[in-house]
């Protein structure tokens, strides 16, 4: 609330409405984030299947952006159904996602897709470079053909999922991006794995990679002293003692 009261002030005076004297001061207003939760890849694959499963005949876009986000871990759930039909680059593979945050204003970032996804974008019908990627091609309830998805429809089939396979507490962001960046930890560095989510600050990164329990035992379980050294330095101690008498 605070940083859209700043924004609105300061958009008073760019407008020259305000002087940059009249702005107020504003208060210092501590908070602490709180973590997501996440689940296994295992629980992931299976929500992505019930997905697949209750919505591919309705439209594939629905499966195909859950896909992606469990997939492309820098892209978050905002801005994938922002994505217009000329922001995908089917030539050299790339989606193209435009940043609205208005300190970010202009900033793209640019995420390289995988053949398989390329030749699946193929085989869909190809729309007008003006439409959104993301968009209903069926007459449902409160929507028409051509309508881009809302904010939260894919969060909504998500959490369908969740419910037919009594999955509870995980939303779309965590279940997806948070996730899969947990998972490839198996396989890859967290350096790694931070250009994946294209974080900008090590801050940010930390928080949503933190060590998990794991983890941490396997650091215990190597920094603790092996039965078989102890022994032999109590071996050594005791002969040194012997010596000594």
């Amino acid at each position: 609330m605070k940083s859209c009261l700043h924004s609105f002030w300061i958009w008073l005076r760019k407008r020259k409405v305000i002087t940059l004297a009249q702005i107020p001061e504003f208060p210092e207003v501590k908070y602490k984030l709180s973590y997501r939760k996440f689940i296994g890849k295992e629980q992931q694959i299976a929500i992505h299947d019930e997905i697949k499963r209750i919505s591919f005949h309705i439209n594939t876009r629905i499966w195909l952006g859950i896909k992606w986000l469990c997939t492309y871990i820098a892209i978050r759930p905002g801005e994938l159904v922002k994505i217009n039909e000329s922001d995908i680059d089917i030539s050299n593979g790339y989606i193209f996602l435009k940043n609205h945050k208005p300190e970010r204003q202009g900033e793209i970032k640019s995420v390289p897709i995988l053949p398989a996804d390329i030749e699946i974008i193929k085989s869909m019908p190809t729309g007008l470079p003006h439409l959104h990627f993301f968009r209903h091609t069926k007459r449902l309830s409160g929507c028409r053909p051509g309508q881009p998805f809302g904010e939260k429809y894919l969060y909504k089939w998500w959490k369908k999922a969740c419910e037919n396979l009594g999955v509870e507490g995980v939303d779309l962001y965590g279940g997806t991006r948070h996730t899969s960046a947990v998972a490839l930890r198996k396989h890859h560095s967290p350096e790694e794995i931070k250009r994946g989510t294209m974080h900008t600050t090590n801050k940010a990164f930390e928080r949503y990679f933190r060590l998990e329990g794991d983890d941490l035992r396997s650091i215990y379980a190597n920094a603790t002293p092996e039965e078989k050294v102890a022994t032999t330095l109590q071996t050594k101690i005791a002969g040194f003692k012997k010596n000594q008498s």
